[in-house]
Formats: C-alpha cells, structure tokens, sequence
C-alpha cells in the first residue's frame, strides 16, 4: 500500500477551500471568513475530513453568538472535493494513521492537524490573491477543544487573534489571576464557574482546575451538593478527586435522599465510584435505575476521569448480578457495548482476562471489549490475543463471541495470524458472529 503524500494532500485540500469559497464570494456578499470544522476521528480508528462553511458579514451583523459555529452557518460543504477524492484521502489518511502503533495513529493525527492550520493560510492567501476577499478575511480551523487555541495561534497573527477571538487573552487574564489566590480562595471561585455556566473559564476548565486541586476542593464541592443547580456536576468531581472521607460520603448520602432524576443518578454513581456501593443498596425506595446506574458506574469511562482511578474489579459487580437478577438486564442494557467503557491499564489486565470465565455474559462482554485496548503495547497484544482468539471459538454467548473478533480486528496487525480463528467463526451459528468474522478477514486480506 502506497503511503501518504502529504504535500498533495495539502495542495488538493488548499485548491478544495479556494474553489468552493471562491464561488460563494462570487455571489456578491463580503464574506467575513471560511471555518474548517467538526473533524471526526476514532482514537487508532477512522479519520475524517473537516466540514467546510462560509460566513457573510451580514450573516454575523445579523447573530453574532453563531459567529464561530461553522455548522450553525447558512453556508456549508460537508464534501467539498471533487467527486471520489474526499473518500479517496480519507481512506488513505486512515490507513496511513493505522499502519503501526498506537503512538503513530497519534503523531499522524496530530501532522494532520498541522496540514490544515497550513491549508487555513495558503487559501486565505490564495483568496486574497484572487480578488475574492479582503485582508480582513480569515480562514480558521475550529477543534472546539483544549487544542484550538494553539492551533489558531498558528493560523492567525496576535493581533487578528485578539480581535476575532478576546476571549482566549480574557480567560487567561483570568486564571492567572486566580492562580495567585491561596488553593481554598480558588476553589470558590472555580466552584462558582460552574455555578454560573463558566463564564470567561468555561465550565470544562472550571472542573480540571477543581479535580487538580484534590482535597482542598471538597468543602466548596460538598456545599455544591447540598445547595447548588448543578449537583450532578459536583458529584461527579466528588468522585473524580476520588477522597472518600466521612464527610464527602456524608454529603453523598444525604444528597442520594434529596436529589431526583439524574442528580440522584450521579450523586449514586459517585458514592459507588468511591467504593461505597453498599449505601446505595440500602437505601429505601430509590429508583431502580439509580440502583442501576451506581452499580454500572465503575465499569464506564467517567472512571478514566478520576485523579486516581481505582484498579479495575468485578467482584462488586458480579455480587450484585448474583443477588439481583431481576435487574440484571438493565445492568447489560447500562454496560452495552457502545456506552462508552472505562480504558484498562496494563495492571488491569489480569483481572480482565479473568472476567472471561464470568458466569455473567455482561461481565464478558466488557471485559472482552476492554482488552481490545491496542495501546496496551505488543507486549500486552501477546498475553491478550490468545485470550480473545478462546472466546470466539468457545464462549456460550454470541454476543461476546462477536465482541471478541471485534477486539481481535482492533489489534490490527499484532492478531494478523490469528485469521484461522476467523475463518472458523465463518461457521459460527448466530449469523452477526459470521458477518463480522467476515469483515475481519476481508480487512485482513488488504
């Protein structure tokens, strides 16, 4: 396989914005800028190219909070290459990030990323250029992520930066000033951030500088709980700093008495992320679904966000399954695959591989899934492999069957000789273990 040119990638991207941007020009209105956007990609997985729009200065006169929502603009291109080219790059930029490790996926990603900054200021160049536009013109790349900022640092100059985007300068005008309060000062402020939808800091970056203060921010988090709109929220970073003391798990079980609907939902989520289960399950007349969801929490990839996370551990979950079997189907619909599981570290895996022999088909099909995990490294590729390869062949439930060749293709190249195990599963009973055993090996085959 070919691999990519990068320069003729760059170049048909650049000649794609112009044309396309070019023509709206054409139409007679100024256009004040052009904004690549909602770039899709799976981490070791697909990547997609950015949506591409153009905005009018009437169209920002007229609604200046959709300013910088590329999809929210009345002009858009979802593929802006010409015909069979979009495909053709996407695919071969996939292929390209997918040829090795994990780490690579990374650095292509991240050179991927480059190329567009680039593409941003040689099509505004070439605009300009043309007569299409003015100076005042700009071609931006919108991540919506902790990225953006340094990606249009790249793009724009200091000063279009600050005139188009103050917000960046603001914020951090901010933070420093924030930063030179002593740790509990900060807590409030920050707690308050989240109160008041986040303001200059934004309610994300509210929540990492809370988590990164640990310990000292659970007073303002406790009263959060107890008094505050966004419960859910403070529940969540309760768990996050993962500190069970008594008064963190005092707060907890109050709020799991006082709170309703998904307040109740995180405030359980968390009191069983923090190793206290056992409140949650005696406590009188909660919802079922509550139940549900503190007892699915662990296993989910809000677990990944913690400080601390905890070593992975089915036994809770098993217990519950064992004694709960009424409930035990909304506890497989909770942790289906798809609903976004925790990411197992190499110490974990141990206790995944021995989740295989679970009596719970639930517990399989997670642990299953979360050793699909590429980045655990070949070495770990080589301990799990054959444990996947088992499954397929001799688990009871078609569902975990299937979800293990769906593991075995996420390892790519380090379970290539494992296409036997595939073309067995050719005669598997349930036809979906069959349709995906095929793809594999059709994947396998190019």
């Amino acid at each position: 396989m070919a691999g990519l040119d990068w320069a003729a990638f760059e170049d048909e991207l650049v000649a794609g914005v112009v044309v396309k941007v070019a023509e709206r020009a054409s139409a007679g209105d100024r256009l004040y800028a052009a904004g690549l956007a909602e770039i899709y990609a799976e981490t070791d997985g697909v990547i997609g190219l950015p949506m591409l729009g153009a905005v009018s200065e009437e169209e920002v006169a007229r609604d200046e909070d959709l300013l910088w929502s590329v999809p929210d603009w009345d002009t858009q291109w979802f593929e802006w290459l010409p015909e069979g080219r979009w495909r053709q790059w996407e695919q071969t930029l996939t292929d390209e990030a997918g040829r090795s490790s994990t780490r690579h996926w990374e650095r292509t990603f991240a050179r991927y990323l480059m190329v567009l900054t680039r593409v941003c200021t040689r099509a505004r160049k070439q605009l300009l250029a043309a007569g299409a536009t003015d100076r005042q013109f700009v071609v931006v790349l919108l991540t919506d992520d902790d990225e953006e900022e340094q990606l249009l640092r790249r793009i724009l100059g200091e000063r279009e930066l600050q005139r188009l985007f103050p917000g960046y300068d603001q914020a951090a005008a901010v933070t420093t000033e924030l930063e030179a309060k002593e740790p509990a000062d900060r807590a409030v402020h920050y707690a308050r951030a989240l109160s008041d939808g986040g303001g200059l800091i934004g309610p994300e970056n509210a929540e990492r500088r809370l988590r990164d203060l640990g310990p000292v921010a659970l007073p303002v988090l406790t009263d959060l709980l107890i008094q505050g709109p966004d419960r859910w929220r403070a529940a969540k970073l309760l768990a996050d700093i993962g500190y069970a003391s008594d008064e963190v798990i005092e707060a907890l079980t109050h709020a799991l008495r006082r709170t309703t609907g998904a307040d109740q939902n995180w405030v359980a989520a968390a009191l069983s992320r923090l190793d206290r289960l056992d409140i949650v399950l005696v406590a009188p007349d909660l919802p079922s679904e509550v139940v549900v969801a503190a007892v699915s929490a662990p296993y989910s990839s809000f677990r990944d966000q913690a400080t601390s996370p905890p070593l992975l551990d089915y036994s809770p979950l098993e217990r519950f399954l064992t004694d709960h079997v009424e409930l035990s189907e909304a506890v497989s619909e909770r942790l289906s695959p798809g609903s976004s599981y925790c990411t197992i570290r190499a110490e974990e895996v141990g206790t995944a591989i021995d989740a295989l022999r679970s009596p719970h088909p639930v517990v399989r099909r997670h642990s299953v899934c979360v050793l699909g995990e590429r980045a655990l490294g070949a070495v770990v590729g080589r301990q799990v492999i054959p444990c996947l390869t088992a499954v397929v062949v001799n688990d009871p439930d078609s569902a975990t069957r299937r979800l293990a060749i769906l593991s075995l293709q996420w390892w790519k190249h380090d379970a290539r000789h494992c296409a036997e195990t595939g073309r067995q599963a050719l005669h598997d009973s349930d036809p979906n273990v069959r349709a995906t055993a095929q793809r594999w090996l059709d994947e396998l085959s190019q």
